[in-house]
């Protein structure tokens, strides 16, 4: 009998080891898919701040810069009458879960694109779409620079999205 409550006891004690290795194999599963999403996210919300961009660049009367000055003047362009909304709200960084954008600008301080503040390492290598080339071989997501199409990302000056642009 003393036999049989070693056995059982021994039993539990792997059972229970290898319950606990397959539960950190699927958290750091899912921590990786959870990572994806935000990625995929980012890829999304980067492109509406391009597309923003692009707009507010079409939309430019002749006497005005086709870039702004702050991420709010995408929400409502007074330039033109009527205004016009070129991104619909001021998303949030989804590697970071803040609205702590790097605005990316020009030597007389327009803004020309923005990027991730997140240091993290991207799961993917390389864009997928033309746009997202020049995403290839980044290090960090902060070196995602989303800009309008023709603008290249060199030179940039961050500024934190928190400390004006809003």
């Amino acid at each position: 009998m003393v036999k049989s409550r070693g056995f059982v006891l021994m039993a539990s004690v792997l059972l229970v080891f290898v319950v606990a290795v397959l539960l950190a194999l699927l958290a750091r599963l899912w921590e990786a898919d959870s990572l994806r999403d935000r990625e995929r996210e980012l890829l999304w919300v980067g492109s509406q701040f391009r597309a923003a961009l692009v707009g507010y660049a079409a939309a430019t009367p002749e006497e005005a810069s086709p870039l702004p000055e702050r991420l709010d003047e995408l929400l409502l362009d007074h330039r033109v009458d009527p205004p016009v909304r070129h991104l619909r709200r001021l998303y949030v960084d989804p590697m970071t879960a803040k609205p702590d954008w790097d605005v990316v600008r020009t030597e007389d301080g327009r803004i020309r694109g923005i990027r991730s503040r997140s240091k993290a390492r991207p799961l993917r290598p390389d864009g997928l779409w033309p746009e997202e080339r020049a995403f290839a071989g980044a290090k960090h997501y902060s070196d995602w620079v989303f800009t309008m199409p023709g603008l290249l990302p060199a030179a940039v000056t961050p500024q934190t999205a928190a400390d004006g642009d809003r």
